[in-house]
């Protein structure tokens, strides 16, 4: 990345803070968040954060599961608001590193919904979700990052959006 762009992103993000450049209203799912400026690419726009349940916690949640992010093979996350009301889309324009910041992959426009694949925090054979973010490559059901097409897997991997833990298993697990 040039400097000239570098120093764009260091400036934007200390004339704003989480608040200014996000928004939390209704979207075509129920809530959602979106952008309430130009947010440029590889911007970070959560650190998420929040008590660590086991998955038996998370489970015990019932319809609240899914605000949960997996973070291991048996460890959660309980995201804060508003982090967990960012919708899933196959399709993101938003990711989640190793270090869990949720970052913008490409520039994001204003009023646009922010949106993640949650298939890059999951490998645990428990949830489900239909899909109905309206995308061209809508996979219509939300699972486990190793049931997503090799080639999904491949762009996120590079994409850096894939949490450690799952790519830790692949490596231990996928045979060449």
């Amino acid at each position: 990345m040039e400097k000239r762009e570098k120093l764009r992103k260091i400036v934007f993000l200390l004339k704003n803070n989480t608040a200014s450049y996000t928004v939390v209203k209704n979207s075509e799912t129920g809530k959602g968040v979106f952008a309430a400026a130009i947010i440029p690419a590889g911007t970070v726009l959560f650190k998420i954060e929040g008590k660590h349940l086991s998955f038996e916690e998370t489970v015990a949640l019932e319809e609240n599961e899914s605000y949960c992010l997996q973070v291991d093979l048996k460890e959660y996350i309980a995201m804060h608001y508003p982090e967990f009301l960012i919708n899933h889309s196959c399709n993101p324009n938003c990711g989640i590193n190793a270090r869990l910041e949720l970052f913008s992959l490409r520039e994001i426009q204003k009023d646009e919904e922010l949106r993640w694949d949650y298939s890059t925090s999951m490998l645990e054979r428990h949830w489900i979700m239909e899909c109905r973010c309206g995308e061209k490559n809508c996979r219509e059901v939300v699972r486990d990052f190793d049931l997503l097409p090799e080639e999904t897997q491949k762009k996120y991997l590079e994409q850096g959006i894939v949490l450690p833990f799952i790519v830790e298993w692949l490596k231990e697990n996928k045979k060449e």
